[in-house]
C-alpha cells in the first residue's frame, strides 16, 4: 500500500499584492457600476415618492369637478409644506425598504437611505389667478372633445360677436335718438314761444288764428306716445318685467371677504407654461363649466352656496338675485340689438313707427324724424323684454327674428305691461336661456371665469362633512423636491477587510418634479 505524500504550498508576496490588487480592481469597477444603478434607483424612488404624493388627491374635488390635487392642510387650517416633506420621506422609505414594517428582513445590491428631503417649490391650482386651475380642465378634456363641438362653439362665436356689434349699433343709435328728439322738441318749443304772438286767446286757451284773425279748424286728436310708458317701463325692476314670479328668485348669497377672490392667498413659485391658450381652450373649458355648475333654469334643489352659478360665473356679484338681474340686463342688450336690426330691416314696421311719429309730432318734420328712431328703438327695446320673459319660463327665441317670429306689435307697446303679464309660453323655436348664457359668456370677461369656478368649488365643498377647512389655495398640482441619499458599499467592503481600510458611504443627491396633467 503506497504512502500518503504531503506537499506544501506557498505564495510570493508580490503574487499576495497582485491578487489583491486584481480583486481590487474588479471589486472597484463592481461597485462603479452598482453605485451607478444605486443613484438610478434613488431617482426612481425619487419619483415613486413624489407620485405616492399626489396619490393622495382631494378625493371629493375629483370625484365632483373633476380636478386633481392635493391638499397641503391634510384636513387642517395651514398650509403644511413640511407636512409633504414627511409625507414624502415615508413613501421614499417603504420603496427603499420593502420589508419596512414586516417580519421580513434580506440583502440588496443596492442598499441606499434617504437622510431626508425638501419640497422646494409648489404649484397651486389659484396660481396665476386660477389659470392652473383652467390649464389642467383643458388638458384633461381636450382628448375628449369631438369636431363637432369644436364647431358649434366656433358658430356661436360667430353669432355672439355679430349680436355684441347689433348691441353696439343699437345703443348708439339709441342715444342718437333721443339726443336728436329732445334738441328737435327744444327747437319746436322755442318756435312755438317766438309765434305766440300771432296767437288769439279765448278763456285763457290758447286758439290758433288766421292771419286774418279767423280761427284755424280744431286739429286731430293726436295718439298717445308710448315713449312715455316706455320711460316708467326702464324705471321699474328688471326681474318684476321678466318673471312670472319674482319672489321665487333665490336668497342665497355669498360672503366676499371668505372667497378665494377676496382674500389674501397662498402662493406658488413653480415655473409653469401655459399650454391650453387659445380659442378652442376656451371652447373647451366654457363647455366644462355648463357642465358642472347649475343655472336659473335649474329646478333641482342643491346643497351649493348658490343657486345660480352660471349667472355668478358671468357676472361676479355676491348674490343670486344680483347675478340673475346682472344676467337678464345682459341678455336684453343683446336681444335689443338683434330686434332693433330687423325693424330697420323691415320696410313695413319702419313705415308704420314713421306714421306714428308724424301724427305724435303734428307734422313737425325735425320732430317726426327723431320721433320715430326713437320709437324703433323703444319697439326694439318691448319686443326684446318679451324674448327675455319668454327665455326665463323655458322657451326659445330665435337669434334673427322674422315677421312671423316678432310678437310686439307698435299699436301693443303703449300697453307692454299687460303683454309681459300675459306671454309666459313654454315653446317656440330658436335658442333657449342657456344657449343665450353660452353667447353671453363668449363676449364677457373670459380671465375672470377660473378664479369664479374656484370661489363656487372652494364653498361648495366646504358644505361636504369633514371638508370646513378647505381652500383651493392650499390645493397642490404641481411640486418640486430634492433628496440627500446615503448609497452603502457592497463591492468595496470585500479589499478593504483585506487592505484594512475603512468604508464610506457615497452621498448622492436627486431632485424630481411633477404636475398633474392627463394626455
Amino acid at each position: 500500500m503506497a504512502g500518503k505524500r504531503a506537499y506544501r504550498g506557498s505564495m510570493t508576496v508580490f503574487f499576495s499584492v497582485l491578487t489583491v490588487l486584481f480583486l481590487s480592481l474588479i471589486c472597484a469597477m463592481a461597485e462603479s457600476v452598482r453605485v451607478q444603478g444605486a443613484r438610478v434607483k434613488a431617482a426612481s424612488v425619487m419619483d415613486l415618492g413624489i407620485f405616492s404624493v399626489f396619490g393622495e388627491f382631494e378625493r371629493d374635488l375629483l370625484e365632483e369637478y373633476e380636478v386633481f390635487g392635493v391638499d397641503a392642510s391634510y384636513g387642517g387650517e395651514e398650509f403644511q409644506k413640511e407636512k409633504i416633506a414627511r409625507r414624502l420621506d415615508l413613501f421614499m422609505k417603504y420603496n427603499t425598504e420593502p420589508s419596512r414594517g414586516t417580519a421580513l428582513t434580506g440583502n440588496t445590491l443596492f442598499p441606499i437611505r434617504t437622510e431626508g428631503s425638501s419640497v422646494l417649490r409648489t404649484l397651486l391650482l389659484t396660481d396665476e389667478n386660477g389659470l392652473v386651475f383652467r390649464d389642467q380642465v383643458v388638458q384633461n378634456l381636450k382628448s375628449a372633445v369631438g369636431t363637432e363641438l369644436v364647431a358649434e362653439f366656433l358658430e356661436n362665436q360667430r353669432k355672439s360677436q355679430e349680436m355684441e356689434q347689433n348691441q353696439k349699433d343699437y345703443e348708439k343709435q339709441e342715444r342718437e335718438a333721443e339726443k336728436a328728439l329732445a334738441e328737435a322738441e327744444a327747437a319746436q318749443a322755442q318756435e312755438e314761444k317766438a309765434s305766440s304772438g300771432s296767437l288769439g286767446t279765448e278763456g285763457g286757451t290758447v286758439v290758433p288764428v288766421n292771419p286774418d284773425g279767423s280761427e284755424l279748424p280744431a286739429a286731430a286728436e293726436k295718439p298717445e306716445n308710448p315713449l312715455d310708458l316706455i320711460k316708467k317701463v326702464k324705471n321699474m325692476g328688471i326681474l318684476g318685467l321678466v318673471l312670472e314670479d319674482p319672489a321665487s328668485v333665490s336668497g342665497k348669497a355669498l360672503v366676499k371677504k371668505e372667497l378665494p377672490g377676496g382674500r389674501r392667498l397662498e402662493r406658488g413659485d413653480l415655473s409653469w407654461e401655459r399650454e391650453n391658450g387659445g380659442v378652442i381652450a376656451d371652447g373647451i373649458f366654457q363647455e366644462y363649466l355648463f357642465s358642472h355648475f347649475s343655472s336659473a333654469m335649474d329646478t333641482e334643489e342643491k346643497e351649493t352656496a348658490l343657486s345660480y352659478e352660471l349667472e355668478y360665473l358671468l357676472c361676479g356679484k355676491e348674490s343670486d338675485e344680483k347675478n340673475l338681474k346682472a344676467t337678464v340686463n345682459k341678455l336684453l342688450l343683446l336681444r335689443e340689438g338683434a330686434n332693433f336690426v330687423y325693424l330697420l330691416s323691415d320696410g313695413s314696421m319702419r313705415h308704420s313707427a314713421e306714421i306714428l311719429a308724424v301724427a305724435i309730432a303734428g307734422g313737425t318734420p325735425g320732430v317726426s324724424t327723431a320721433l320715430t328712431a326713437a320709437l324703433l328703438a323703444a319697439w326694439a327695446y318691448g319686443e326684446s323684454l318679451l324674448d327675455v320673459r319668454i327665455l326665463l319660463a323655458g322657451g326659445k327665441v330665435p337669434a334673427a327674428k322674422t315677421r312671423a317670429t316678432f310678437r310686439l306689435t307698435l299699436e301693443n307697446l303703449g300697453r307692454l305691461p299687460e303683454v309681459l303679464a300675459s306671454c309666459n309660453e313654454k315653446t317656440g323655436e330658436g335658442l333657449d336661456y342657456e344657449a343665450y348664457l353660452q353667447m353671453l359668456f363668449l363676449t364677457g370677461k373670459k380671465k375672470a371665469y377660473p378664479m369664479r369656478a374656484l370661489n363656487l368649488i372652494e364653498c361648495n365643498l366646504r358644505k361636504k362633512e369633514g371638508m370646513s377647512h378647505f381652500r383651493v389655495d392650499h390645493c397642490i398640482a404641481g411640486l418640486e423636491a430634492e433628496a440627500e441619499w446615503e448609497l452603502g458599499p457592497v463591492f468595496a467592503a470585500l479589499p478593504a477587510a483585506f487592505l484594512k481600510t475603512g468604508l464610506s458611504a457615497v452621498r448622492y443627491h436627486t431632485s424630481g418634479q411633477f404636475i398633474y396633467e392627463t394626455d
